[in-house]
C-alpha cells in the first residue's frame, strides 16, 4: 500500500502552513517537502558522486573506514539499524558519511577520497543549502508548535538556536548504495532495517523506490513525486531529538528500506549542537499532549544530543567496528 503523505511548501512560512507542518509531523513523522532549495542539477550531481565512489574497489573504500566520530565508509553488513532483528545480520547497504565539516565555511574537515575531495566547492554549497533548509523547517515547526520563551513571548528561533552555526554538531551528509537483492551475499533480506533516526530530522533523496514507513499498523511504501522543474520532492523524517523535545507529539518516523533494485540515496541527518539538552519545549501543544515519550534520563540527569547519539551508534555497530 502507498503512504498518503502530506506535502508542505517551504516557500510559505505562514502560521497556517507552519501549523499544517507540525500537525502532519505528529502523525507518522514523515512529510514531503517542495521548494526545498536543492535543484535538479544539484541532485543529479550528488547521485553521480555516490555512484563514482561506490564503484571504487573495496580496498580503496576501506582505507576510509568509519571512525568513532561517525565519519567515513561503512561496508556491507557492518551497520545493523534494526537492533531487534532476529537474524543478527547487518544491513546489506554500504555508505559514506561526511560528518566533520566547518559550519563557517561548510567545508569538510575529514580525510576524503579523491572523488569527494575534487568536488569540495560543490559539496560545501550543498551543505550550506541543507542548513538553510534545516533552519527553515526549524522555524516553521517552532511557529506551528507556538513555542514560547521564558517570558511567554513567541520564540520562533528556538529550534534554529539549537542548530546554530557556532555550535559543534554531528550533522551528517550520507551517501548510500543499496545493491540489487540478487547480488547480495549473506542471509539478510534487509537493505536497511527498521529504525528511527537519531538526530532532530532527516532529509532523504533517493533513486528508485524502496523506502517504507510504519504507520502503527502496517508498512507503507513511500512514493516521491517530482516538482515542476523535474527535481523530486524531498522526504522529511522527524527523528528522535524532535520527539524528545515535543514529549512525543512529533513522531520519530519508523522506517526501513526494502530495495527491489539497485538504489542510491543522499541523506542529510540533522543534529543539534552536541551539548544541547533533550528537554521538552515550552509549548501548550506539547504540555497538553497525552503521549509517551522516550526515556531521555541517564542516571538522574537529562541526556545531551551527543550522549544520545553515541548511545545509538553503540547499539548500531556493536562489535562490528572497533575503530
Amino acid at each position: 500500500m502507498i503512504a498518503n503523505l502530506p506535502v508542505i511548501d517551504l516557500s510559505d512560512l505562514s502560521q497556517y502552513n507552519s501549523t499544517k507542518l507540525a500537525q502532519a509531523a505528529s502523525k507518522t513523522g514523515v512529510v514531503l517537502l517542495k521548494n526545498h532549495f536543492l535543484t535538479q542539477k544539484d541532485i543529479k550531481a550528488l547521485v553521480l558522486l555516490a555512484k563514482q565512489f561506490f564503484d571504487l574497489p573495496p580496498d580503496i573504500k576501506e582505507t576510509h573506514k568509519i571512525t568513532k566520530e561517525n565519519y567515513g565508509y561503512i561496508g556491507p553488513f557492518v551497520e545493523n539499524l534494526d537492533i531487534h532483528s532476529a537474524t543478527g545480520v547487518g544491513d546489506a547497504k554500504e555508505a559514506f558519511n561526511i560528518t566533520n565539516f566547518n559550519l563557517c565555511t561548510f567545508k569538510p574537515q575529514q580525510p576524503l577520497p579523491s572523488v569527494f575531495k575534487d568536488n569540495l566547492v560543490f559539496l560545501s554549497l550543498c551543505l550550506r543549502k541543507y542548513y538553510v533548509l534545516l533552519h527553515t523547517v526549524c522555524r516553521m515547526l517552532a511557529i506551528g508548535l507556538n513555542i514560547k520563551d521564558s517570558k511567554g513571548l513567541p520564540n520562533h528561533e528556538y529550534f534554529v538556536d539549537a542548530h546554530a552555526l557556532d555550535l559543534k554538531s554531528h550533522s551528517t551528509l550520507r551517501f548510500v548504495h543499496y545493491p540489487e537483492p540478487d547480488k547480495v551475499d549473506g542471509s539478510s533480506v534487509s537493505s536497511a532495517g527498521a529504525h528511527t533516526d537519531y538526530g532532530s530530522m532527516t532529509f532523504v533523496l533517493g533513486t528508485n523506490q524502496g523506502l517504507q514507513i510504519f504507520d502503527g499498523n502496517e508498512w507503507l511504501d513511500v512514493e516521491v513525486p517530482t516538482q515542476k522543474d523535474g527535481s523530486p520532492f524531498l522526504v522529511l523524517n522527524i527523528a528522535d531529538v524532535l520527539n524528545f523535545w515535543t514529549n512525543g507529539y512529533l513522531k520519530s518516523a519508523i522506517h526501513r528500506v526494502r530495495a527491489t533494485q539497485e538504489r542510491y540515496a543522499i541523506v542529510f541527518f540533522c543534529h543539534p549542537g552536541d551539548g544541547v539538552l533533550l528537554n521538552p519545549v515550552n509549548s501548550k501543544i506539547v504540555k497538553e499532549f497525552k503521549g509517551n515519550r522516550f526515556d531521555i534520563d541517564n542516571n538522574g540527569y537529562t541526556l545531551t544530543a551527543l550522549e544520545h547519539l553515541y548511545l545509538c551508534l553503540r547499539r548500531t555497530y556493536k562489535d562490528k567496528n572497533d575503530s
